[in-house]
């Protein structure tokens, strides 16, 4: 093959064409009808694309993606430059079980025209009651426009991944189904060796884009499911726009704001573990944590997280009930019904939790009206985490509760701990376990310093109750009164290594109607908590051992008062 011949130089056209484009890139005022004269000059003006079609053409799509490129990078660098789209991570958060707080410290965009400078920020969705001063400035006035908001938080990225992967499997499967529907379509004419060299191959590919469909369905329809469980972020948020009284000429200006979020806060969460054979039985080892959520549309990163103990229950007293003396019952006002809780945390709860982690240390302050613990470790991703606040351990003994009837031998494990001062400890779920190992869950709360903690059945330790007496009948002279008697006996074992005390409780009748009598026959001798109207022994169990305890009483009542008692 002969060697191509040499290029025709360039008209003055088409170097005049690319000085032009350059000129745009560059940043000159060009349209884009002159834009794109260049690109034509390149396939269409060349004196030799008829000659050398294959050279010329690679020449000009490499120098047209080169300019491409070019322009790609200048537009990329001028929205680099613009505004953001995206609120400002708060500096500080002060979180409240019904919200939070948000401080922000910001160089913001000064925006001046015919003489009027105004300030520029962008608030999250559910931003209120804002508050903002630029120091130096008096602020005339602002006003606010709705916006859509750049998420930048992890939930955001989460959303976007599932988004684009159910996108990539719906055009798989509408592929997959579109073979299927040429496969089972009707045969084509032909031989009957082609046909038979069709039904073959259909018997090969029709199984095994159905294996093929049938997985992208169920890949589909778990992604969806997931997709739906992801905590809702708001898409659409305010950009606030602040007019100075006075023009500026700097491009940005600090200014400082705050405003409120609902879709923020915390909740106390307790970790409880009881260790009844360490040492003398009387260590749990607590952990309080915080159970904390964001949904702000991005991460705080570099915010310090104060957590204070305010924000649940009514704001106000309610009125005082009236008070009616009648003869006629007067109707009884309905307690109103408890508030739903609101969808935001149910669908929190399909977030997974951040096990707790060693954090720095947490600083209390309680001699305010609210208690508060600000948080060593800053930053809070968006969604829901768990960081540990106290871990303590508390020494109280541990105790054996027994409330024995028919069909109920189990001893439960508790302790009454006397809390340490200069802490408070907010109501919330707890966990609680022996050894480590878990027992259940409930609601902590705390009277002051003291508190109550139950651990759950000791396996090792039971009661049971045998019924002894039962029976009723009348006494006195032509029978003035009648009687009812029960008797009970309660075996208490332990299979425990050691000795335990068990506290075994009945309930005391509460005695209404004048005339009416209970008298007890026990061994040993019942003590009474008159306040909790309940009768309760400290039965000693040896290791391995047993006890008893003998429980009898009698109810008399004059005949002329309708009784028909039992005992429970």
């Amino acid at each position: 093959p002969h060697p191509p011949p040499p290029a025709a130089p360039r008209p003055a056209a088409f170097w005049g064409g690319a000085a032009s484009f350059a000129a745009v890139i560059a940043g000159g005022p060009m349209s884009h009808a002159r834009i794109a004269s260049p690109l034509f000059f390149i396939f269409s003006s060349n004196p030799c694309r008829q000659r050398h079609k294959g050279r010329q053409a690679a020449t000009g799509l490499a120098l047209l993606l080169t300019l491409c490129a070019l322009l790609s990078l200048s537009s990329t660098s001028a929205l680099a430059a613009g505004p953001a789209n995206g609120p400002a991570a708060p500096r500080i958060a002060r979180l409240t079980p019904s919200g939070g707080l948000l401080e922000v410290e910001q160089q913001a965009p000064v925006i001046t025209s015919n003489g009027t400078s105004q300030v520029r920020v962008v608030l999250p969705a559910g931003a209120e009651n804002l508050r903002m001063s630029v120091a130096g400035y008096t602020i005339v006035r602002w006003a606010s426009l709705p916006q859509a908001i750049d998420q930048s938080g992890d939930l955001a990225k989460m959303r976007e991944e599932r988004q684009h992967a159910i996108m990539t499997l719906s055009g798989k499967l509408e592929a997959v189904k579109a073979q299927l529907a040429l496969w089972k379509g009707e045969g084509a004419e032909g031989s009957f060796q082609d046909l038979t060299q069709r039904e073959k191959r259909m018997g090969e590919v029709v199984p095994a884009l159905n294996y093929e469909k049938a997985d992208l369905e169920r890949r589909l329809a778990l992604l969806k499911q997931e997709l739906q469980q992801l905590p809702p972020s708001g898409e659409m948020g305010q950009s606030v726009l602040v007019t100075l009284q006075k023009t500026v000429s700097s491009a940005t200006l600090p200014v400082r704001y705050s405003y409120t979020l609902r879709n923020c806060g915390w909740r106390a969460a307790y970790s409880f573990d009881a260790q009844p054979d360490k040492g003398k039985g009387d260590t749990t080892q607590v952990r309080f944590m915080a159970e904390v959520w964001q949904f702000s549309g991005m991460d705080w990163a570099d915010t310090q997280l104060i957590l204070v103990s305010r924000g649940q229950g009514p704001r106000e007293p309610a009125p005082l009930p009236r008070w009616v003396i009648d003869s006629q019952p007067q109707p009884v006002a309905q307690p109103l019904a408890k508030a739903a809780p609101r969808m935001m945390m149910a669908a929190d709860a399909a977030m997974p939790e951040a096990a707790p982690a060693p954090a720095a240390p947490v600083v209390a302050d309680t001699t305010g009206v609210y208690a508060s613990w600000t948080l060593g470790e800053k930053g809070l991703p968006e969604g829901r985490s768990r960081l540990l606040v106290l871990e303590s351990e508390w020494k109280t003994p541990l105790q054996w509760l027994a409330r024995p009837s028919t069909g109920e031998s189990r001893v439960w494990l508790m302790a009454r701990p006397t809390l340490p001062d200069g802490q408070v400890w907010p109501d919330g779920q707890a966990e609680f376990s022996v050894d480590g190992q878990g027992v259940g869950t409930g609601q902590f709360h705390a009277n002051g310093n003291d508190t109550t903690l139950y651990f759950g059945a000791d396996p090792r330790v039971q009661v049971t109750a045998t019924a002894d007496v039962r029976q009723r009948g009348e006494k006195g002279f032509i029978g003035k009164s009648r009687t009812w008697t029960w008797g009970w006996t309660y075996t208490v074992r332990n299979t425990r290594d050691k000795a335990v005390t068990v506290r075994l409780e009945r309930p005391m009748p509460m005695v209404v109607d004048q005339g009416v009598t209970v008298t007890y026959r026990d061994k040993p001798q019942a003590q009474q908590d008159a306040q909790e109207h309940l009768l309760f022994w400290n039965v000693d169990v040896a290791a391995g051992g047993k006890a008893e305890v003998k429980h009898e009483l009698t109810l008399t009542s004059p005949v002329d008062i309708q009784l028909d008692p039992y005992a429970p």
